[in-house]
């Protein structure tokens, strides 16, 4: 390992700790109020499963941002059907059979290595992170037994920077490891002596690491290995005499940063969990109040004798003897009569607006359908404009997490040679990434829609005018019409595999109609012959006519 000067990166970390400060104390309300099982804070430790969530007294929003989580992920990147596809920029190029064939094989294979991973769990969890926190991280790394691994980071377990175009490509990410944990990771010879005392004492002793991940300052792409890569990644253990664990780099950055939203020049996310945070409060507010008032109701103060010492028997039925000669018993100071109904009404107002900050509304009414499937087409029909809201907040998951995502596991597969060899017509040429889920397709609907009323147009001025058809590529239409639906690639023929049909098709009325002229000249022949005959031509009177005939014929 190269010398490196630990003191680089730690002298970082302070400045990225520094700049995250002001959000730490949303992110902590964030915490407190709705999501407190996620985030880690100064001076918690690893695996505390100590009861949280003290100050939740009505846990609609908690319930509200699970279900957006499953609504992205279903909405998103279901499990249950494909949600992207690849292509090439190049349209003539895609028409190439042979090019489709390879495309088609290496989704299968990606969707195979997802399915095979811990993907599907881990992007929910992420997709918990987004909506709360408004920043999500998820790792990707190649696994021997699985080919690919991935794992969720929490919030305050990472710091970010981003480039000149404000994406982020700086992770410094703090965690704690065994010692168990850094042997089988690093092996042990990588392990300073102090670690490897507490290899013999105490094997689950947990110590600060980081790791960092940002753009490598002198990259040379004309050498390429572990120590000369777009990306360096360096481990370290924190604190006073720790060390560097080990050095090494990544092609692309395994770290996956989506936000929900930013404003100006902001490196964290906000989210809807932030924008309803208010009416959060106030929820748990008035749910404390209408407690109280139910308990005041049943359990009214009491006001009782002077001279009574005997405890109150406040339970139903009880009884609390007094004095004859007393004037005054046992009764209720005051009489507490609150409109129940009404406070129910407006905490019912409340946990409405709660659940459409986090877009319930759409995503049940995605879930709520008694059929077993929604088309795309329904999806924006029914509520086109909530899903309009959400287009924003698509489009950056496709641009921030989505793209980088696919980019890693193919750069992954790719170079542990699980992917096939590409066809020599995509030399240098780059894969285009489309995106086929439910709210992906529901945006891309608006052009289905001006397809749609084109031919519906044409078709009805073909009625009064058959050559306006020859104004329509109509060839064109459909392969556009099934890109904006995301059919997959082996339904549509193409370009090629259509002139072949076509011609085929061409060539077979050209032989019907060469057959057809053929049995009409035979039945033609058989009448002559019987004419000549009943004139009473013999034989060779005959094929001398016959003959005369055809030459004329050739000589026409």
């Amino acid at each position: 390992m190269k010398d490196l000067d630990k003191s680089r990166y730690t002298s970082r970390l302070q400045t990225l700790r520094q700049e995250r400060r002001s959000w730490e104390g949303h992110w902590q309300e964030i915490s407190d109020y709705i999501l407190p099982r996620k985030g880690i804070y100064d001076g918690q430790q690893p695996n505390d499963g100590r009861m949280k969530g003290g100050k939740i007294i009505d846990s609609t929003a908690t319930r509200g941002l699970r279900i957006l989580a499953a609504g992205l992920q279903g909405g998103l990147t279901s499990p249950a059907r494909p949600w992207f596809r690849l292509g090439i920029s190049d349209r003539d190029i895609t028409r190439h059979k042979s090019v489709r064939e390879w495309i088609s094989k290496v989704e299968k294979i990606m969707y195979r290595a997802l399915a095979r991973s811990n993907f599907y769990s881990c992007i929910h969890s992420l997709y918990t992170e987004l909506a709360g926190f408004g920043t999500g991280i998820l790792y990707c790394e190649p696994d021997v037994e699985r080919g690919i691994r991935f794992r969720t980071l929490t919030v305050g377990e990472y710091s970010l920077a981003t480039d000149a175009q404000g994406r982020v490509d700086t992770v410094y990410r703090e965690f704690k490891m065994t010692v168990r944990q850094l042997e089988k990771r690093f092996g042990i010879d990588a392990l300073p002596a102090s670690v490897r005392t507490s290899l013999s004492v105490n094997r689950d002793h947990w110590f600060d690491v980081l790791h960092v991940v940002q753009p490598r300052d002198e990259f040379d792409s004309q050498k390429i290995d572990k120590h000369n890569m777009p990306f360096e990644s360096v481990f370290l253990l924190s604190g006073k005499g720790g060390a560097i664990l080990s050095e090494s780099g990544f092609m692309e950055n395994p770290y996956m940063v989506p936000r929900w939203d930013t404003a100006a020049m902001d490196v964290y996310g906000r989210s809807p969990a932030m924008d309803v945070l208010a009416d959060v409060k106030m929820l748990m507010e008035m749910s404390k109040s209408q407690i109280q008032a139910v308990h005041l109701t049943l359990r009214p103060p009491m006001k009782v004798p002077s001279m009574y010492s005997r405890r109150l028997n406040l339970l139903p039925g009880g009884q609390n003897p007094v004095e004859q000669n007393q004037q005054d018993s046992v009764a209720p100071l005051y009489q507490v009569r609150p409109d129940l109904a009404g406070v129910s009404n407006k905490i019912q107002d409340v946990r409405t607006a709660i659940r459409e900050g986090f877009y319930n509304d759409v995503f049940m009414m995605m879930a709520g359908s008694n059929r077993k499937t929604i088309t795309a087409a329904e999806v924006a029909e029914r509520h086109e404009e909530k899903i309009i809201q959400l287009g924003p907040v698509i489009e950056r998951q496709h641009t921030e997490l989505l793209d980088p995502l696919i980019d890693r596991v193919f750069g992954i597969l790719y170079r542990s040679g699980q992917l096939p060899e590409a066809p020599s017509v995509l030399d240098g040429e780059d894969i285009k990434i489309d995106y086929i889920s439910v709210l992906a397709q529901a945006q891309k609907m608006v052009g289905t829609q001006s397809i749609q009323s084109l031919a519906d147009f044409v078709s009805r001025l073909a009625g009064a005018n058959p050559e306006v058809l020859d104004k329509v590529d109509m060839d064109r239409a459909v392969d556009d019409y099934a890109e904006l639906l995301g059919v997959p690639n082996g339904i549509v023929r193409s370009d090629d595999e259509v002139e072949k049909l076509r011609n085929s098709r061409k060539q077979r009325i050209f032989e019907q109609q060469q057959l057809q002229q053929s049995l009409e000249a035979v039945s033609k022949g058989t009448g002559i012959i019987k004419d000549l005959s009943d004139l009473g031509m013999n034989g060779a009177e005959m094929q001398g006519v016959v003959s005369q005939a055809g030459q004329l014929l050739g000589d026409i």
